[in-house]
């Protein structure tokens, strides 16, 4: 027990021998450990409830913005080139805080990621994945009309906030996105806020998607320099300051092989059956 506080006195002065007065003095004694301590015993099945409820929700939207062609991406079922050296199904299970998935175009880099995050939801980790197109369209500026819009404004906190805290950030193609002049701006200045959020944290996590150059039949040291041409897109479009939270504890995962979208291409002169 701690001496008693101001509180504590100014409770007893109001009548020594009331119940109530004994009790509220016997809070007002107690530390704000002791009293946190004493809110989860009393409170700990509704917390529970409060998590598990909020737990579900944050799967079923995860599971709901997801594309539906990553539903059943698996890491037990990746094709060879997805997971170079095991370090595409090794990743959730080491201790780099970040991983950078580079290659081609249409060689299965999103594919991977969402392989990733579909085992860390099952693990229970907070998933959230974004194409960063459609994260730089939620996180625009409102349009004059709609600036007294309740519902969206409140989306792109939620959209901002979630982005910061989650256990698994998933920011895929970043690059693609066309964004020119104050819209490039502010798209640099929220990546940088949202990398710098969780940067100090072990727990949060982020995989990043970036398109690269070819390297089949190139030199050793051509391929090389195509990697780093690749990730020095970073730094270049995006600042030296984001490149340097994403470089911490990064594990790269080249992806490159076969094309993996050549069997998806739709020929609309195929005779049918």
């Amino acid at each position: 027990m701690t001496d008693p506080t101001p509180l504590a006195d100014a409770v007893r002065a109001l009548d020594l021998g009331s119940p109530l007065a004994a009790a509220l003095a016997r809070v007002a004694d107690e530390t704000p450990e002791q009293r946190a301590a004493a809110y989860l015993a009393d409170h700990r099945e509704a917390l529970a409830e409060q998590a598990t409820a909020r737990a579900r929700y944050r799967r079923a939207r995860y599971e709901d913005a997801r594309p539906p062609e990553y539903a059943h991406a698996d890491l037990t079922r990746l094709h060879p080139q997805q997971d170079p050296g095991g370090r595409g199904t090794g990743w959730l299970r080491s201790n780099a805080k970040n991983a950078l998935l580079m290659g081609p175009s249409g060689h299965g880099k999103t594919h991977l990621a969402y392989a990733i995050a579909n085992a860390a939801v099952q693990a229970g980790l907070w998933v959230e994945a974004w194409s960063v197109l459609e994260l730089v369209q939620t996180l625009a500026p409102l349009p004059r009309h709609a600036r007294d819009d309740e519902v969206r404004s409140r989306r792109q906190e939620n959209t901002l906030d979630w982005a910061k805290t989650c256990d698994l950030l998933i920011l895929d193609d970043l690059g693609a996105e066309e964004a020119t002049g104050y819209a490039a701006d502010r798209w640099r200045a929220q990546l940088l806020d949202i990398l710098t959020a969780r940067d100090g944290h072990p727990r949060r996590r982020t995989i990043v998607t970036v398109n690269g150059g070819a390297t089949a039949g190139l030199a050793p040291e051509q391929a090389a320099q195509v990697r780093r041409d690749a990730a020095a897109m970073i730094a270049a479009r995006y600042s030296a300051r984001v490149a340097t939270r994403l470089q911490r504890g990064c594990l790269g995962i080249w992806v490159e092989g076969e094309c993996l979208r050549k069997a998806q291409v739709w020929d609309p002169f195929e005779e049918r059956p």
